[in-house]
């Protein structure tokens, strides 16, 4: 018996042995094989992926991309922001964010269909809690054969021969208390060779209902709501749970969004201001090209030597590089074509049509002013961030609700009522189990309590000390955004401004900048001034006025940041969430399950749960519209273009200036009209009209204003 186990442990151990080895061995190319073979094992495959035909409808045929060269040649299509946040609502399954950072980073991409996506998750997911609450049905059906040989000296008991055939039929269900309740009925046929027995063949049928109620642990409609029928310590997957896995899920989404609109409104101002740098570089060139047509004809007549044309003539060509930068883009600059390619990412456009886009809408010049104290209950309340981590907050709490239920021994109480038919045939006949079974008088009940608890509880204290770490932590975390919330509203207070002051200051230099070179023109036009004075007068006009753009462009997207730091930018853009209407059947089934909660018309108080929500989170502020300043009163805004002309000819010239320098950009607002309601603002925004700077006195002290 011994050199037998030996024998088949050895191959065992063989076999054993074998079978560790396989999993740690080494992928490698077998040597001498064929150069076909290697190719073969170290090739890179592509996963055969099935894609949808207009997944590409948006991307052929393309245009080819914007060139400078081509600059002349391209179609502007007039945008407004309410535009630009309209189209990019439309086209935002992905929610874009600025960069592009999708290619690198696909998995923290958000989506529209995340909160579906974690509301139907069938882990944590709100109906998958409810799925352990569903009614479960069991039905299974066995059959059998035994022939045995007994250790007896009777013949007549040697060999024994069974037959049996086994069906069960049951439904199980666990109540919202943790109660659970069955019924079921299981029938046992069994034919036997066996002498001596009454009759060969039995039936007998079992009917029993059952019921099971926790009075201590796991019992009660609070626990089973947050941590669900069935959980362990740590291990929550409750109702509750799941709805605020959904809520975290929807505040995440509203981040998303609003983030995509402070992206789509500052990609909009600052192709804006693209546009207007090209402007103020084209006018640039153009005072350049004036400066050096008269000095080729002073060379020509021999006032002036050949080398102040030259002098000249560098500075046109400097501006003429300044323009195509300011188209094209260059180092941190990204020009027309950079800003509008932004833009038109954030939009979900095409990359190239043939086209480019244009901001209509003027800047706001308003002298913006909040209520501090106010802003910042506001931001308390309704930043998202804060929302997001309440909802976590809230999380914990009840994690730790549950988890002293742990600390509570297990006491159940349990009962069980039974039928039970007995016969030789299964039914058709006064002695067939189904008969006795139906005359019920085969029964017997079970009542009793059933209690176990480990001594000492190590599982229980461990998770409620857990929980009220992670309850700590959360409630920590919560305290520091909010500070950092109050500090970011700061910030965004001092930012506005700061932009406003530096705006209005810039308005002025630009104004004395424009005054200087007009005098330097003239003086230069009869020759009673140097050449390198009128260069520099011409380069710091040009300055003055793209900082003074800058400076505009900063205030709005300043306005934009106070808006997002309290709070309030998508109701600024007119922006609000909703979800979908559900079917009317699925109303029509609330109003039915309703009245299980109510008795003789009035509300149940016991069949209540406890409530574990403030209530709905107001989207709506009641604000009244900021529109935008009227581009011909507005001593902030220089005369726009005429939208019929092309981007690099010369306009009209302006009232009491005969030689203006060409512009591109925006479109005055008197010929493409903005409705008032584009852009409201909270009430705390008080707009100041038109005369944000007052016009500057003709002394040079009167135009630097404080």
């Amino acid at each position: 018996m011994h050199i037998r186990l030996l024998s088949c442990v050895r191959p065992l151990c063989l076999l054993t042995t074998l079978a560790g080895c396989q999993s740690s061995r080494e992928l490698a190319v077998v040597p001498g094989a064929s150069v076909a073979t290697e190719a073969l094992v170290r090739e890179i495959e592509y996963p055969d992926v099935s894609v949808p035909s207009e997944a590409f409808d948006d991307l052929t045929p393309l245009t080819p991309p914007p060139t400078v060269r081509r600059f002349e040649e391209l179609e502007f299509v007039d945008l407004t922001l309410e535009q630009a946040v309209r189209q990019a609502l439309s086209n935002s399954e992905v929610i874009r964010q600025a960069g592009g950072r999708i290619v690198a980073s696909p998995t923290t991409a958000s989506t529209v269909l995340d909160p579906s996506i974690v509301e139907t998750d069938p882990r944590v997911g709100v109906e998958a809690a409810l799925s352990a609450f569903d009614a479960q049905f069991l039905a299974t059906a066995g059959f059998s054969h035994q022939d045995r040989e007994l250790n007896t000296l009777n013949p007549a008991f040697r060999y024994r021969r069974e037959e049996g055939e086994r069906y069960r039929v049951g439904v199980g269900k666990i109540a919202a208390t943790g109660t659970q309740f069955g019924f079921d009925s299981e029938t046992i046929g069994v034919s036997t060779n066996v002498p001596f027995n009454r009759v060969p063949s039995t039936y007998e049928m079992v009917t029993s209902a059952t019921v099971r109620h926790p009075f201590l642990q796991g019992g009660g409609l609070e626990f089973n709501r947050i941590a669900g029928p069935g959980a362990g310590p740590g291990n929550y997957r409750g109702v509750v749970l799941g709805r605020i896995n959904t809520d975290i899920a929807l505040a995440e989404f509203e981040l998303s969004v609003r983030n995509l609109m402070r992206d789509v409104e500052r990609a909009y101002w600052e192709l804006s201001f693209a546009y207007r740098d090209l402007d103020s570089k084209l006018s640039f060139r153009q005072y350049a090209l004036e400066a050096w047509e008269l000095e080729k004809k002073r060379v020509e007549a021999n006032i002036r030597p050949p080398d102040q044309e030259a002098f000249v003539r560098e500075q046109y060509y400097a501006a003429q590089a300044a323009v195509e930068n300011a188209i094209s883009g260059a180092n941190v600059t990204p020009g027309v074509f950079g800003a509008e390619r932004e833009l038109r990412s954030l939009l979900g456009l095409t990359a190239s049509d043939g086209r480019l886009l244009r901001p209509i809408t003027p800047p706001t010049t308003a002298d913006l002013h909040f209520d501090w104290e106010e802003s910042l209950g506001m931001s308390l309340v309704r930043r998202e961030e804060l929302r997001r981590q309440r909802w976590r907050v809230k999380q914990r709490e009840l994690e730790r609700l549950a988890a002293k239920n742990f600390l509570l021994p297990r006491l159940d109480g349990v009962g069980q009522y039974n039928w039970r038919g007995f016969g030789d045939t299964l039914g058709g006949s006064s002695d067939g189990a189904f008969q006795e079974l139906y005359n019920g008088d085969l029964g017997g009940w079970t009542l009793g309590l059933e209690m176990a608890t480990p001594i000492g509880q190590r599982a229980g204290h461990a998770a409620v000390r857990n929980a009220d770490l992670l309850l700590r932590r959360e409630q920590a975390i919560l305290r520091e955004q909010e500070r950092q919330v109050s500090l970011e509203l700061r910030g965004a207070f001092t930012e506005l401004d700061r932009a406003y002051v530096v705006t209005r200051s810039n308005y002025n230099r630009h104004v004395a900048a424009q005054i200087q070179l007009e005098a330097e023109r003239k003086r230069n036009t009869v020759g009673e001034t140097r050449l390198d004075l009128v260069l520099q007068a011409q380069r710091n006009a040009v300055v003055a006025e793209v900082a003074f753009h800058r400076a505009l462009v900063e205030y709005n997207v300043a306005a934009s940041q106070l808006n997002l730091a309290r709070g309030t930018l998508l109701e600024s853009l007119q922006v609000y969430l909703a979800e979908s209407p559900l079917p009317a059947s699925t109303y029509q089934s609330a109003i039915r399950e309703a009245r299980r909660f109510t008795r003789h018309g009035h509300v149940s108080r016991e069949a209540i749960p406890a409530p574990f929500s403030a209530g709905v989170y107001p989207q709506g502020v009641a604000t009244p519209p900021m529109g935008p300043t009227d581009a011909a009163s507005d001593p902030l805004l220089p005369a726009a273009p005429d939208p019929n002309r092309s981007p690099t000819t010369a306009p009209p010239p302006r009232e009491g200036d005969k030689e203006a320098a060409p512009r591109t950009g925006p479109v005055p607002a008197e010929q493409k009209p903005v409705p008032a309601e584009q852009k409201p603002v909270p009430a705390e925004q008080k707009p100041v009209p038109a005369e944000l700077i007052p016009a500057p006195a003709p002394d040079l002290g009167g135009m630097i204003e404080s």
